[in-house]
């Protein structure tokens, strides 16, 4: 045997892992971590041969987790994904600091997992601290699906995180919005802005199939809405070929908007034809672009033209190819419904004018119809609209028991004969004290004007107090929705009617319509010798023939010059007999 195969091996050592001297002296600088959550980040980083705390990413953090389940068998993972994560928030911090480390933090639209707790604005990533694990911290943007998905998504979860605060709120439309990403990449849908009224339904079914009760699932369903609402609203460009516009978009100028009323979209959905829907939105787009015409007038004259376009689709008819005889009996059937002679002179006119549209656009070569055989002649009754006295004295002696702005509210109904959409409108500055005398500046939203008009002292003394208690400055609204905007007209009628309902105001018959006080005030004045003139300037009528069917003068009027007539000497009946009649002769009694 030779000598060297006598001589004792020489050991030789492995080499002992390190971990890279950069990721250590990272690590090392976060004070969050230590003990045991900090080695096992290192044998992890080591294993995986991470080199910096900037490679870490949430993919990286589902492997830490199979890690410390499925290999190391730990059952409290919490507490090292917690590590995890409290070392790449520190990473985050460190890298804003810099320019280079902003951009590669920067919170964008990418092709990949997007974890909420590691979003560049840590302020707001550590509002989630709570709440890491659930499902809707995690977006995947790596499905496959359309961009314009993905950027949509994306969108209305940014728009998410900054306004709701409220984290039950929040946690409402992030799950919703959640559950809405993933429906569509499911279900192929490219686009939410064109999502069509089936598959909104068959996304209300998805949940139902996901969710344990009717509740949760009415929580979460407003979600689609925001998201169409956000889309339409953000975009760069105005999204004219969406199902539903958002009007708020249009950034229309002030006299041609009533800040109270109620109209905030137009839904194109309910036409299911694509070529009369299509035509509907160019005509919409024509109508709020060109004409000038008031928003509510807009919209409102679009709801006949709409049913129209609706019927035509029910029947696979295209409107550009509809017959005089088809238009005819479309009208037929609108008149079977008993609408009244107003209304159904809307329906034709609002036809007419879409159809001198569409012929003007060259969808059509003339008027499919002859408006002028259908107009049907109106005869104006009078009603008479007046508030009875005794109804009004049981309102006020109710008043107490509503909310100070709903008291407020009614005043200005009661005293001044305001339009509801005028009481909503008023601002800080409406009052004033001239001369000894108390004014209100009013803006009437229907006449695009302002208006002047003298108000009791008891109303002034009041607004004020309503307005220093209110902290409301000259340029804010007197009577707010819950943004800070004006009270929704119609929010004031449902919560003015279910008042009345629920005190049984005239017996429970009484019905409110805030416009019926404007018919009482008036009737007041004309009443109490004011001329037709000055109640004409009073209400802001541009017309009289529009003042005399506010006025219910007519029975009273007559009864009241018959008592004058009358009480005059030589007018009443007994001094008639006495007298004889008009040729001197004595009168005979039979």
């Amino acid at each position: 045997m030779a000598v060297y195969a006598l001589q004792p091996a020489e050991w030789v050592r492995e080499p002992v892992p390190v971990i890279p001297s950069r990721i250590a002296e990272e690590l090392d600088g976060c004070t969050e971590v230590a003990g045991v959550e900090k080695s096992k980040l290192k044998k992890f980083f080591l294993k995986r041969e991470v080199q910096s705390l900037a490679d870490m990413d949430y993919p990286l953090r589902r492997e830490f987790e199979h890690e410390l389940k499925e290999v190391q068998h730990i059952k409290q993972a919490e507490r090292y994904l917690l590590g995890y994560d409290r070392v790449k928030q520190y990473s985050i911090r460190q890298q804003m600091q810099t320019l280079a480390g902003r951009r590669q933090c920067q919170w964008k639209l990418e092709d990949k997992v997007l974890f909420i707790p590691y979003h560049s604005d840590q302020t707001l990533a550590m509002e989630f601290d709570s709440v890491r694990n659930r499902e809707n911290m995690v977006w995947d943007f790596s499905l496959p699906c359309s961009k314009i998905l993905k950027g949509q998504i994306f969108t209305t979860l940014n728009v998410m995180l900054e306004q709701f605060k409220d984290m039950r709120k929040r946690e409402h439309r992030l799950s919703g919005l959640h559950y809405l990403y993933h429906f569509c990449a499911g279900a192929g849908i490219e686009d939410i802005e064109k999502m069509e009224p089936e598959q909104a339904e068959a996304f209300e079914a998805y949940l139902d199939r996901n969710t344990n009760s009717r509740s949760r699932k009415m929580q979460l369903l407003p979600s689609l809405n925001f998201c169409r609402r956000t889309v339409f609203l953000q975009g760069e460009n105005i999204h004219w070929e969406a199902n539903i516009w958002y009007l708020e978009r249009m950034k229309l100028p002030d006299h041609r908007i009533n800040p109270s009323g109620s109209f905030s979209s137009v839904s194109f959905m309910e036409i299911t034809a694509e070529g009369n829907r299509r035509y509907a939105q160019e005509f919409m787009k024509y109508q709020i672009g060109v004409t000038g015409q008031s928003l509510s007038t807009i919209v409102t004259k679009f709801g006949s033209i709409k049913n129209f376009l609706v019927w035509l689709s029910e029947r696979g008819l295209d409107a550009s190819g509809c017959t005089e005889g088809q238009i005819d009996q479309y009208l037929q059937e609108m008149q079977e419904r008993e609408i009244i002679a107003k209304t159904f002179n809307e329906y034709v006119t609002g036809l007419s004018q879409f159809y001198r549209f569409m012929a003007v656009r060259g969808y059509v070569e003339r008027m499919p119809f002859h408006p002028e055989y259908y107009l049907k002649k109106i005869v104006r009754p009078h009603n008479d609209r007046s508030v009875p006295e005794e109804t009004c004295t049981e309102m006020l002696g109710r008043l107490h028991l509503l909310p100070e702005h709903l008291r407020c509210m009614y005043l200005h109904l009661w005293c001044l004969g305001l339009r509801i959409s005028e009481v909503c409108t008023l601002k800080g500055d409406a009052y004033e004290r001239k001369d000894g005398d108390t004014w209100i500046k009013v803006y009437q939203t229907k006449m695009k004007t302002y208006k002047r008009v003298p108000i009791a002292e008891g109303l002034y003394k009041i607004m004020q107090v309503y307005i220093r208690r209110n902290r409301i400055g000259p340029d804010d609204y007197l009577f707010r929705n819950r943004n800070g905007g004006a009270y929704r007209t119609g929010t004031f009628r449902q919560q003015m009617k279910k008042f009345c309902e629920e005190q049984g105001i005239d017996g429970g018959e009484y019905l409110f319509k805030s416009h019926d006080y404007r018919h009482t005030v008036a009737t007041f004045f004309y009443d109490n010798g004011a001329s037709l003139q000055s109640v004409r300037d009073y209400l802001g009528h541009s017309y009289q023939e529009m003042t005399e069917r506010y006025i219910d003068y007519m029975p009273k009027k007559i009864a009241k010059e018959n008592d004058e007539y009358f009480r005059q000497p030589g007018h009443n009946l007994a001094a008639g007999l006495r007298k004889g009649g008009k040729r001197g002769k004595q009168a005979v009694l039979p």
